[in-house]
């Protein structure tokens, strides 16, 4: 019993492990882009975000995930919050 349950935390530490590295990655990566590539990274996060949700809740439509996308997109152009 106890060499599974060793297995199962072993196997569960390596995959957040893995996450982290990956997370740290990309983390790295967005930092090093430019202004304009970095407010346009975060306007495709943000739409897809805002359209998995209205997906989810059945609240919003695709035109709410646009306008939320650009919209993002134009605000942390404009404001660089790096």
């Amino acid at each position: 019993m106890y060499q599974g349950v060793i297995f199962i935390y072993c196997y569960l530490t390596n995959i957040a492990e893995m996450v982290l590295q990956s997370y740290y990655r990309l983390e790295a990566w967005v930092e090093g882009l430019p202004r304009l590539k970095y407010a346009i990274a975060v306007g495709v996060a943000s739409f897809f975000g805002v359209f998995a949700g209205s997906l989810f809740f059945q609240g919003l439509t695709t035109v709410h995930a646009v306008m939320m996308g650009v919209t993002t997109v134009i605000v942390y152009y404009a404001f660089d919050p790096r």
